[in-house]
């Protein structure tokens, strides 16, 4: 007796031979815990510089060397020194001169003093004439407004209420020479500028 099979049968038996076969072979790929199926390598980008943290307080090791260590310490700029104030500055300043005014003293002789209000035209004009005329004369030129309390507060105290606009000429070491209420066009501001210079 003959055993045969019919080919739809047969046709079922290769198919679920092939099935087997390949799920033989997937439980074994899934068994050696995929090692068989690559995985794609991630370029992870790290901060660097001085503000870069590091992960969990890990500190990059460094390697250094004696004479690395010597031209470290060679290269350590020193701390700048505070600049020291001439000593007419000082004397300015104790006389209770503002400190622009005491400033200019410690760079010039004579300093033209400009009283203006920022807001005004007028002002405006004479305080470009109070410039030219310090630069005609060579002198210092500093100009304060009167809404600045912290500008003009010591002069208010010292001279009482302030022309505006005004003028003021000051020598070294904070004496006031001259007051000008008023406009004054450069060529009396270089004036009373050099008459101060002379002492006349």
């Amino acid at each position: 007796m003959t055993f045969t099979l019919s080919p739809p049968v047969r046709y079922a038996a290769l198919l679920g031979l092939l099935f087997a076969v390949l799920a033989a072979g997937g439980m074994l790929v899934m068994g050696h815990g995929g090692k068989a199926v690559a995985t794609p390598h991630v370029i992870k980008h790290h901060p660097f510089g001085p503000g870069a943290k590091t992960k969990t307080g890990v500190v990059p090791k460094t390697h250094s060397t004696k004479a690395g260590k010597a031209k470290a310490k060679a290269t350590v700029p020193a701390a700048p020194k505070a600049p020291e104030r001439p000593s007419v500055v000082i004397a300015a300043l104790a006389a209770g001169l503002p400190a622009p005014i005491a400033n200019a003293l410690g760079r010039h002789q004579t300093v033209v003093v400009s009283l203006y209000n920022p807001y005004s035209k007028v002002d405006g004009i004479s305080f470009a004439e109070a410039r030219a005329g310090a630069r005609l004369a060579g002198v210092g030129f500093v100009p304060l407004s009167v809404l600045s309390e912290a500008q003009i507060g010591n002069l208010t105290q010292m001279l009482g209420l302030l022309p505006d606009p005004g003028l003021l000429v000051y020598i070294r070491p904070g004496t006031l020479v001259a007051k000008i209420s008023g406009f004054a066009d450069k060529e009396t501001v270089a004036q009373a500028a050099q008459n101060a210079a002379r002492g006349t």
